[in-house]
């Protein structure tokens, strides 16, 4: 048995699924496998993936239609030999110091079902064309508090599922991911804090989600603001908003686009900017964690 599964669920962005498997190659110890889900891709990740595993720098991939990252996630899941499992998406950055000091806590308290870190997002990477310093453009998603209200009130919470890190013999209390939502960590989220889970916090910062064109989370925008309000209203007893308040958001943010700078207008290569949005990203990561106190939380 492995310590820990790394799994990873890609489809036609072979650009972005190299640069960050290859640093998980880097990284990746000897007690430690990594398997990856291809849902039949048509731009050579296929064959790209067989190199690895030829060359014994993944253990093992699967390359098949699907029905999206949920699914194909939960194949891994099931495929996976590690104590513990750990989702990488193949377009993000992570902290490969931050997870291994994750995974030695899990591994020395085997009470816990899964423990999460703090994180940050770059979502508006035009702000890359006219900012220099990091902390600018990243953003902090500041998880922590809500943790903290957790553990007092235990009242269901969202988090990014792109720190998580969790305990496979806990599957049966922590569940796969929902296969109806196309971004399942908002799902996943509610149910567990919502649950018997027993979650822990690390308030190091262990990942950055960069928006591109072909993120779930826009191509799915629409579907999963739907399925959010149904969420909102299953956990938290909370109606969507009225349509009037939907449309003059949607009409402000039209207005704030119109008379935002010029260089937002501009559009970006993303494959050609996207090592740059890398470096960026992994220069925030070292700031943060260089500046924050960390320490882990949990209800003991």
């Amino acid at each position: 048995m492995k310590s820990l599964s790394y799994i990873i669920a890609t489809k036609n962005k072979l650009p972005y699924l190299k640069i960050g498997l290859e640093k998980l190659i880097a990284n990746k110890k000897p007690d430690e496998e990594i398997l990856v889900a291809d849902g039949a891709s048509t731009d050579g990740t296929k064959e790209y993936l067989e190199r690895l595993r030829r060359d014994g720098k993944i253990e093992d991939f699967i390359s098949e239609p699907d029905y999206g990252l949920a699914h194909a996630l939960n194949k891994l899941v099931l495929r996976s030999n590690g104590e513990l499992l750990k989702y990488l998406s193949d377009d993000d950055v992570f902290d490969y110091k931050i997870i291994e000091i994750c995974k030695k806590f899990m591994l020395e308290h085997p009470e816990i079902d899964l423990i999460n870190t703090e994180g940050g997002s770059l979502n508006n990477p035009f702000k890359m064309l006219r900012e220099k310093d990091p902390l600018q453009i990243v953003r902090s998603l500041n998880y922590v508090n809500e943790f903290k209200k957790w553990q007092i009130d235990h009242k269901p919470f969202y988090f990014c599922d792109l720190g998580i890190l969790f305990r496979k013999s806990s599957l049966p209390i922590i569940g796969l991911w929902n296969t109806l939502f196309p971004g399942p960590d908002i799902e996943l989220s509610l149910r567990t804090s919502a649950g018997k889970v027993k979650i822990a916090w690390y308030t190091g910062y262990s990942y950055v989600n960069i928006s591109n064109p072909q993120s779930v989370s826009v191509v799915f925008m629409k579907r999963t603001k739907n399925l959010t309000d149904r969420l909102n209203k299953f956990y938290l007893d909370k109606n969507p908003e009225p349509i009037f308040i939907v449309k003059i958001k949607i009409l402000k943010n039209k207005l704030k686009m119109f008379f935002s700078p010029k260089e937002k207008q501009i559009p970006m290569d993303f494959q050609k900017e996207w090592p740059k949005l890398i470096e960026i990203s992994e220069k925030w990561i070292n700031i943060k964690n260089n500046q924050a106190k960390t320490e882990f939380l949990w209800n003991k």
